[in-house]
């Protein structure tokens, strides 16, 4: 029974051409009570090119035996040449409860978020769904043990966007939110992390966005860390003429409390 669930909730979405991203601030789930993640990323260059760039992300967790909470806040700009060239930022918060046999949770979550060079002056989601813990569901031990965990999860949301370009354009969807991620401990101090993420418009699903993000986190003392991380992003249907796809690669200084 565990074996036609697992292919349910993992084979079908991605047949199905359906995933979202916020699962890469998964839940720090093996740590108890409330915790502050601050996450500063700048990059600086100057000469024949004058860059400068930064990134800000607070996160609050809030986290006992049987639902977690978290909230994230996160702001991104860029500036070349003192032309400022990346604008965006995004509030979300999720809830996750466990349920009977700790392989199987429900999430729901709500986000709002802006980026102005994709013509983006809002968009609004609220939505649900299932997340399973695959080690969990297999191994059917204590998941704090291993060194990987693994996550897979489906389910809806309501987007809602307003886009300023010539005029004014507003677009509603139900779309299908499903990810599957990995966490792996590559030693004591170093984490590696994969989230894949696809989700189609249900009415249409020529209409979908892929995710994927991958991350390198380098623990320097205690609560001090160095981030690695690489974003891609691809939209099949765009509003107007930006592009279909966005590349990130960035370094950044984590610090929890």
């Amino acid at each position: 029974m565990r074996f036609l669930v697992f292919l349910m909730l993992f084979f079908i979405p991605f047949c199905m051409l359906a995933q979202v991203n916020a699962e890469r601030f998964r839940k720090e789930y093996d740590q108890l009570g409330f915790s502050i993640t601050n996450t500063t990323g700048f990059d600086f260059s100057s000469g024949n090119t004058e860059e400068l760039e930064f990134s800000e992300a607070l996160r609050l967790d809030w986290n006992n035996p049987i639902q977690d909470y978290y909230a994230i806040l996160e702001y991104d700009f860029k500036t070349v040449s003192k032309e400022k060239t990346k604008d965006k930022g995004f509030f979300h918060f999720r809830t996750i409860r466990d349920l009977k046999d700790y392989y199987m949770m429900t999430e729901l979550f709500t986000q709002l978020e802006m980026d102005r060079f994709l013509n983006l002056r809002s968009r609004f989601l609220l939505g649900g769904g299932l997340r399973m813990d695959l080690v969990a569901l297999f191994a059917s031990v204590d998941t704090t043990r291993h060194n990987v965990k693994l996550f897979a999860g489906i389910g809806i949301m309501y987007e809602n966007e307003a886009y300023s370009y010539v005029q004014d354009i507003y677009i509603s969807h139900f779309r299908s939110t499903n990810y599957l991620s990995m966490v792996m401990s590559l030693s004591e101090n170093v984490d590696f992390t994969v989230v894949n993420y696809y989700q189609p418009a249900l009415e249409d699903f020529n209409d979908y966005r892929f995710i994927t993000d991958i991350k390198l986190r380098v623990r320097l003392i205690s609560q001090l860390s160095v981030q690695f991380s690489t974003s891609y992003k691809h939209r099949n249907v765009v509003v107007d003429d930006t592009f279909k796809d966005d590349l990130e690669i960035k370094t950044a200084i984590v610090i929890k409390l």
